[in-house]
């Protein structure tokens, strides 16, 4: 007994669904890969951080000389915020993250002795200001 394969002659019904298929399968995936895309982006997405400047410069005496440990502070103009800090080694004093857009004020003392007042209108085109302080010799009473 011999036993003969021989392969059936696809129907056109069979040949439809095969292109049904594959189409499907297209369109399934193409979802599927849209919504992990849409799902994905906005954890993936980084935020933009905003641009922010600085200020910075030096405490100085009359002879041009560092003074470490003067109060530092800076007002911002717009909000009335203050923030004091200190000046470290050499006089070196710094402020930042601060907004662009704002108007700020600075002075500095030294065992109470003012500096003059100094204003920083709009740090839109400066990254980096640099403003040195002086404080004046002590008065003679």
């Amino acid at each position: 007994m011999t036993i003969c394969m021989q392969r059936p002659a696809p129907c056109r019904s069979m040949r439809w669904v095969a292109e049904a298929g594959v189409g499907l399968c297209r369109r399934v995936l193409v979802a599927a890969v849209t919504v992990a895309l849409l799902v994905a982006w906005p954890a993936g997405a980084k935020e933009k951080k905003p641009v922010t400047r600085t200020i910075t410069g030096a405490v100085l005496d009359p002879a041009e000389n560092g003074i470490a440990g003067a109060s530092v502070e800076l007002t911002d103009l717009r909000t009335g915020k203050k923030v004091e800090i200190y000046s470290q080694q050499g006089g070196h004093y710094e402020f930042a993250d601060l907004k662009p857009e704002h108007d700020y004020q600075l002075q500095a003392s030294y065992k109470n002795q003012p500096s003059d007042v100094r204003k920083v209108t709009a740090l839109i085109q400066e990254m980096r200001v640099v403003i040195n302080l002086h404080i004046p010799p002590p008065k003679s009473e």
